[in-house]
C-alpha cells in the first residue's frame, strides 16, 4: 500500500492496522487502542484481535490499555511476554473513574525473551500537559509519549492506532524512525501537519 505521508523517517498509512501489520517487522511497537469507553463512535469496545499481528510485527510492545482494561491483556501474546508496567502521572489533569479521579497512564511492556528492556532509569514519571492539544477525542500528551519511547529499546517504532500522530512526533524528536497507521483520514492529515513542523510548538 502506498503511504499517505512519508518524510524524514516518518511514514503514515491511512488504513486498518490489521491490513498493514502483517507486512511489518520492526523492533518496537507502541499501541494506544480504543479503550471501549465511548469517547467516539469508534470507541465502543476494547478489541484484542490486533494483538497477535502486533506481536508478530515487533520484538517489544508498549500498550496503554486504559485503567479499566489492564487485566484484559493476556500474560503472553505470541512470543512476547508481559515484562513490566510503566506509569506516567499527569499532575495537571484529571479524569473521572469508578474509584474517584484518576491522573495516571499505565503502559504495559511486552517483549520476547531475547530482547532486553532494561534501561538505567525510573519506571514512573510525572509530566504536565502544556500547550495546545491536537484535535482528537483522546490525544496522548506529547511529554508522556516522549518519555515512554525513551524507555523502549532502540529502533523504528510502529504505532497501529496513530490518531493525531503524537507517537510519531515524539519519535521524530528523539531521532527515531516511526510508522503510523490510522484508519481515519482526517487524523492522518493532522499527524502529517505535525510531522512537517520543524520544531514542535507548545
Amino acid at each position: 500500500m502506498k503511504p499517505y505521508f512519508e518524510e524524514d523517517g516518518a511514514t503514515i498509512y491511512n488504513a486498518d492496522c490489521r491490513d498493514i501489520l502483517p507486512d511489518l517487522k520492526e523492533p518496537v511497537l507502541f499501541a494506544d487502542p480504543p479503550y471501549g469507553v465511548g469517547k467516539a463512535d469508534w470507541d465502543n469496545i476494547f478489541n484484542l484481535d490486533w494483538l497477535p499481528l502486533a506481536a508478530d510485527a515487533s520484538k517489544c510492545m508498549a500498550i496503554t490499555p486504559g485503567t479499566r482494561s489492564i487485566l484484559a491483556l493476556p500474560p503472553k501474546i505470541r512470543c512476547q511476554y508481559y515484562r513490566w508496567t510503566l506509569s506516567v502521572r499527569i499532575i495537571n489533569a484529571l479524569t473521572r473513574g469508578d474509584f474517584g479521579f484518576a491522573n495516571w497512564i499505565a503502559c504495559l511492556v511486552y517483549s520476547d525473551l531475547e530482547t532486553s528492556i532494561f534501561a538505567s532509569g525510573q519506571d514512573a514519571t510525572e509530566i504536565a500537559i502544556r500547550g495546545q492539544m491536537p484535535e482528537h477525542p483522546s490525544p496522548k500528551p506529547y511529554d508522556a509519549m516522549k518519555w515512554i519511547l525513551s524507555r523502549m529499546p532502540e529502533g523504528c517504532v510502529i504505532d497501529p492506532f496513530m490518531g493525531s500522530g503524537t507517537t510519531l512526533r515524539a519519535a521524530k524528536d528523539l531521532g527515531r524512525r516511526a510508522i503510523g497507521i490510522e484508519i481515519e483520514e482526517k487524523y492522518c492529515e493532522i499527524a502529517a501537519k505535525r510531522l512537517a513542523q520543524k520544531v514542535l510548538q507548545f
